[in-house]
């Protein structure tokens, strides 16, 4: 994860999308088949949101001594302040704005400075407000950058973990908090399943797909295929929910890592509703990481999932 949020390919870490104030606030998340738990949001000045993380994470795993309760999750400065306690080096905050972060920040204000100005020369016009706001959002949608970053990991004991990492959505609110720091939406753990989402986050939130996606698989363990599953949950129960009826536009994905609780075979799936997803893998018997892209129809965005799988080899 540390090598993902220091390629300023990725919105997580070094190179985060920026928020409106142009400063970066991190998000990102652990959690492990034991059920522990760990999170920063918010969270500025540290190169690494996911080293903070982990440290959380030990601190719950060893107690202080002084009968305190060891935290679950930090936000803001409180998160800062705990980083450097920890010894984690701090940098300034302007060291984390990589030269494209920064080019994608005056592309997506130039939008909304256009977007404010039209809408002042035609406010008389309630439905030429209207398809102008409209005409700003799916510009947005279009180039906007929603790439968190999750990673799925299994040991050779069959124990699971879940990391995310991001940015945020390009010129959020300073201090929003998305998905990649909430247990539920963005990631869930359980002893045979990991799902880890992107996208989105507020939309993620009001789904709690990460959750929804191992309660879907968990109650139809034996009886379907997982895949079907999955893909079905991710039409049903995200582009079709109820709670996203006002959305026009319902961008999300995510990666399982299934263990069949019957067989131990393990089955990685992904799905989206972007564009595009890009998965990668790796396993023992690997030399290099296998990479791959999986795209949907300019027609299909937001209307239906891409979702596939294939199965992995494992042995204890």
């Amino acid at each position: 994860m540390k090598v993902l949020e220091d390629s300023s390919l990725t919105n997580a870490g070094y190179g985060s999308s920026l928020s409106i104030d142009g400063d970066v606030e991190c998000d990102a998340s652990m959690m492990t088949s034991d059920g522990y738990f760990a999170a920063v949001a918010a969270m500025r000045c540290v190169y690494n949101p996911i080293v903070v993380v982990h440290r959380i994470l030990n601190l719950q795993h060893h107690p202080p001594k002084d009968g305190r309760i060891p935290p679950s999750f930090l936000a803001g400065e409180g998160a800062t302040r705990f980083a450097e306690e920890q010894g984690i080096t701090l940098v300034e905050s302007t060291t984390m704005v990589s030269e494209n972060a920064t080019k994608n920040f005056n592309k997506y204000s130039k939008i909304v400075q256009q977007h404010r100005g039209t809408k002042r020369k035609i406010e008389a016009d309630t439905s030429d407000v209207s398809s102008v706001k409209q005409s700003a959002d799916n510009q947005l949608e279009e180039s906007s950058v929603m790439d968190t970053v999750g990673v799925i990991c299994m040991d050779r004991e069959g124990n699971l973990a879940c990391a995310l990492s991001s940015g945020g959505i390009a010129l959020k609110h300073s201090g929003r908090v998305g998905q990649a720091a909430l247990i539920g939406s963005g990631c869930w753990v359980e002893k045979n399943i990991a799902v880890a989402t992107t996208g989105c986050g507020e939309q993620l939130m009001r789904t709690l797909l990460a959750k929804t996606v191992s309660d879907d698989l968990q109650a139809a363990s034996g009886s379907c295929q997982p895949v079907d599953v999955f893909n079905q949950t991710m039409k049903s129960s995200f582009i079709d929910n109820p709670v996203l009826v006002k959305d026009d536009v319902k961008l999300a994905g995510a990666i399982v890592l299934y263990v069949n609780p019957e067989s131990s075979s393990v089955e990685l799936m992904w799905s989206h509703t972007t564009k595009s997803m890009c998965v990668s893998y790796m396993t023992a018997e690997c030399t290099h990481p296998q990479s791959l892209v999986t795209r949907l129809a300019s027609d299909k965005v937001s209307q239906v999932p891409f979702t596939s799988s294939f199965g992995l080899r494992f042995e204890k």
